[in-house]
């Protein structure tokens, strides 16, 4: 018992550290109002802005650290990052950095304050368990919030389908994930063609005036994303339960409802019940087509209150030595995927391990008491950061770390037990 509390707060005080390493703390003025501004960068030096699932996902880890105001911090500087806009943006530029990238894709943003997009709205499931530690939310953020729910769930589902799309790969978080090759699938050369894809649609947006009713329906990326909407559907019953705490309770029932048509539009659009998977739908091409790739958001919706029998064939897929249960689970892509790619560290996405999404996995399996293989999880994703540290992603055979070193979200490894 001894040895054990001894890793425990070995392991406790590595990711306190890291996020103490990797925090910022900027001055800000805002309305003539200064702000004292704190944040979890994912990686300095690489990743130094403010990313919005990234710091829902650290408020997470510092909350089981124990350190409540830090876990506040990063939802609030968000909030405080958006602005006068309706929706919380995927990232925030506290600060000014002309590098490549702002070079090439940054700077079609209309402002230097934040981009235009969103990410998978995970502040919901964040913010609830803040609440149910007793930490106290401002109404300014409770609000605000509910207002980002709200808007995003009408103006991506122009088409009243439950489910809402994203309008650039970066959205969804996954970035180069196979499943958005789309049209650019099999061409030699693929990183050239991905990067000039994703530097087109914020081009084409920038025409659209950024306009998201606009960018909703005509965008050439428009895919309603598994992984984006099985968070949207967790965010929404989460923060539902926050309003309801709060008394607000005609707006904690739209939301609760606004997360049973999500799950209602997965299972009845993108569950393909011959392969047992889930599939993105392709919103431009022909009766919105499933984009048949078996990837690790094919199996996400485990962390949802899907039906027994869905949830068995999911379990196939991922105990499956071929597919998913590899040395060190889980890939981003099956095994059995042409383009299941374990040491690509230039496109991400496209096989490695990565930790934010075996936590989302070990989310469900615990959601659904499949406790052998939730802990089984737990045990292989330890061994992985004992092995090589917090990098971005792991190589899912030898366990070698990739990527970013430091980063932020593997520390969620603490909070599987």
């Amino acid at each position: 018992m001894l040895n054990l509390i001894f890793v425990t707060n070995l392991l406790d005080n590595r990711i306190r550290d890291l996020l103490t390493y990797n925090s910022k703390q900027i001055q800000i003025t805002r309305n003539k109002i200064q702000h004292n501004v704190s944040y979890t960068a994912p990686s300095p030096g690489t990743y130094d802005q403010q990313w919005f699932w990234d710091s829902c996902l650290h408020s997470l880890v510092w909350l089981e650290l124990g350190e409540e105001s830090r876990a506040l911090q990063e939802i609030e500087s968000l909030v405080l990052g958006k602005g006068d806009k309706d929706f919380i943006p995927h990232m925030i530029f506290w600060k000014k950095i002309r590098n490549i990238t702002w070079w090439v894709f940054d700077r079609l943003y209309p402002t230097d304050f934040y981009s235009e997009l969103i990410q998978p709205p995970i502040i919901g499931y964040s913010t609830m368990q803040l609440s149910d530690r007793g930490v106290n939310l401002k109404e300014e953020t409770i609000l605000n919030i509910k207002t980002h729910y709200q808007y995003i769930s009408q103006v991506r589902d122009p088409e009243n389908m439950g489910l809402i799309s994203i309008i650039h790969p970066w959205e969804s978080g996954l970035d180069s994930s196979p499943k958005f090759d789309l049209e650019l699938a099999n061409m030699r050369r693929m990183r050239f063609h991905l990067w000039k894809r994703m530097r087109f649609i914020l081009k084409e947006s920038a025409r659209y005036g950024w306009n998201q009713d606009v960018m909703s329906k005509k965008c050439s990326f428009r895919v309603k994303c598994v992984l984006t909407n099985t968070i949207h559907s967790l965010g929404l019953a989460s923060f539902s339960k926050v309003l309801l705490k709060y008394n607000l309770k005609e707006e904690a029932s739209e939301l609760e409802q606004k997360s049973n048509k999500v799950l209602e539009g997965l299972i009845e659009n993108s569950w393909n019940e011959k392969d047992g998977l889930f599939y993105d739908l392709n919103m431009n091409s022909k009766n919105n087509h499933q984009i048949k790739v078996n990837t690790i958001t094919s199996l996400i919706p485990l962390m949802l209150d899907i039906p027994k029998d869905i949830k068995n064939r999911l379990l196939n897929h991922l105990k499956d030595e071929k597919e998913y249960w590899s040395a060190y689970p889980i890939p981003t892509v099956s095994m059995k995927e042409p383009s299941f790619n374990p040491k690509n560290i230039h496109l991400l996405w496209r096989g490695p391990t990565w930790v934010n999404t075996n936590f989302f996995i070990w989310i469900g399996l615990k959601k659904h008491n499949e406790n052998k293989i939730a802990d089984e999880l737990v045990s292989r994703t330890r061994d992985l950061i004992n092995k090589s540290g917090f990098w971005e992603f792991f190589n899912p055979i030898t366990g070698e770390g990739g990527g970013a070193d430091n980063f932020g979200w593997s520390t969620l490894v603490l909070l599987m037990k």
